[in-house]
């Protein structure tokens, strides 16, 4: 492999643009193409980046002599160009949520197994350094045994695309798209995995998918976890996740702060600058995800979360819309 890993990016919308900057971030890394249907677009990102620019994947995929590509398209083109990616030999980060069904995922899955090429979910919520710090302390028995877990969101509509909407395009509304993060981040956090959940959410209007919603979930090991969805015409960003131990809580606030109570102990630790911007927060965990998905690569490894985590989380958004069309509880099975 030459030195320098060779990244492109397919799809240059909201999350495209800022994988493509974080790769200039990372050394020994070069981007070199990006592709968008919009070529007009394509054209003057690569000329900021110093890249190619090609209005088709499949095109760049051909051409670019890549090592790595982030895909970051509406969930219905995943698996096709996963496959693309795979036919060219090349390892694949791909944005959340790893497909729109299970059954996609695990196209996908085995497709990326045969073809010997390595298959990332981009599930940036881990390495966000106060949810990192949250699952040390958890482990480390900081607050004893955990009982029970609020992981709630609720999102501006100023950061919802429209095609975010479209549960044809999409594959559902905000548990797919924000609730798949706090399934994969409470059971990476706790290092458990749900077995049953039940759920009441949005009902869709045609292909308009829901907008809130909750879950109440078990774990394996006897944990309780209620998941809180909202997209709104407010200006708020929240996303927080709150465990509840039997010696102690641990608060987290995304992109700012980790509060812990414990023994009559009130700490309170902030991991960024106050004049950091959310934008700028957020970028940390970008920059820490892909720079995960290059040492994979170079180091000849399985990148971690895998495809096999992204379809986990998949099968907790679908039994979720399982739960709330029959009002019963949903067992939830794991897939080797």
């Amino acid at each position: 492999m030459a030195e320098k890993i060779r990244v492109g990016v397919a799809g240059v919308g909201f999350i495209g643009v800022i994988h493509a900057r974080a790769y200039q971030q990372i050394e020994n890394t070069a981007l070199v193409a990006i592709a968008d249907k919009d070529m007009h677009k394509a054209q003057s990102l690569a000329s900021e980046f110093g890249c190619q620019s090609f209005n088709d994947y499949t095109d760049m995929l051909k051409r670019a002599r890549l090592d790595v590509v982030s895909v970051c398209l509406p969930p219905a083109l995943h698996l096709p160009a996963a496959e693309a990616a795979a036919r060219a030999g090349v390892h694949i980060l791909m944005e959340k949520p790893i497909t729109r069904t299970v059954a996609e995922a695990n196209q996908m899955i085995a497709t990326c197994r045969d073809a010997g090429v390595h298959l990332m979910t981009g599930f940036t919520h881990r390495f966000y350094p106060e949810m990192r710090e949250a699952k040390r302390l958890i482990a480390n028995g900081a607050i004893g045994k955990p009982l029970t877990v609020l992981d709630s969101m609720s999102i501006t509509y100023n950061l919802v695309l429209p095609w975010y909407r479209n549960a044809e395009i999409a594959g559902g509304g905000v548990f797919m798209t924000n609730a798949i993060h706090g399934f994969d981040r409470v059971s990476w956090v706790l290092d458990d995995h749900i077995t049953r959940l039940t759920a009441q959410v949005e009902d869709r209007n045609g292909t308009q998918a829901e907008e809130y919603g909750t879950a109440i979930a078990q774990f394996a090991g006897g944990a309780q976890a209620t998941f809180f969805q909202h997209w709104g015409a407010y200006r708020t960003v929240m996303c927080e996740m709150q465990v509840f131990g039997e010696e102690g809580t641990i608060h987290v606030r995304s992109w700012d702060s980790l509060e812990m109570i414990r023994d009559g102990e009130h700490t309170i630790r902030h991991f960024y600058r106050p004049e950091q911007g959310l934008a700028e927060r957020s970028m940390v965990g970008i920059v820490a995800e892909i720079s995960e998905m290059i040492a994979s690569v170079r180091e000849g490894r399985p990148p971690s979360p895998s495809g096999e985590d992204g379809r986990d989380a998949l099968a907790l958004v679908e039994a979720t819309y399982q739960a709330s069309a029959t009002g019963q509880w949903v067992n939830v099975t794991r897939d080797n």
